[in-house]
């Protein structure tokens, strides 16, 4: 458990939160998840590692705490363009809402 960097609210909370949780949810916690979304594949597990981040993925991440998604270049180009609204390009965009909405309720 980190506490350098937290104040002892934070580590308490931290701490506390580790230890009420179950198995599934403490390994999250310790080891968070990152799944990868893109046309050519479905959701997969990816590794925490800089050679996740392509032009063309979504990727989200799941520290238990907070969860962040990334969207690479060309996928903010296209969301910016208004893609996303159009027939076929609305499937990779719509993939992780419903693991978010797992992940919050």
């Amino acid at each position: 458990m980190q506490v350098f960097n937290n104040s002892p609210d934070e580590t308490a909370y931290f701490t506390m939160m580790l230890n009420t949780e179950n198995v599934s949810n403490a390994v999250v916690m310790i080891q968070p998840s990152l799944i990868s979304y893109s046309f050519q594949s479905g959701p997969e597990p990816v590794l925490l590692d800089v050679t996740a981040i392509a032009a063309d993925r979504i990727l989200l991440l799941d520290s238990y705490f907070t969860v962040v998604i990334f969207h690479g270049i060309t996928i903010a180009q296209w969301r910016k363009a208004g893609y996303q609204y159009q027939e076929g390009h609305e499937v990779i965009y719509c993939q992780p809402k419903p693991y978010i909405l797992d992940l919050v309720y």
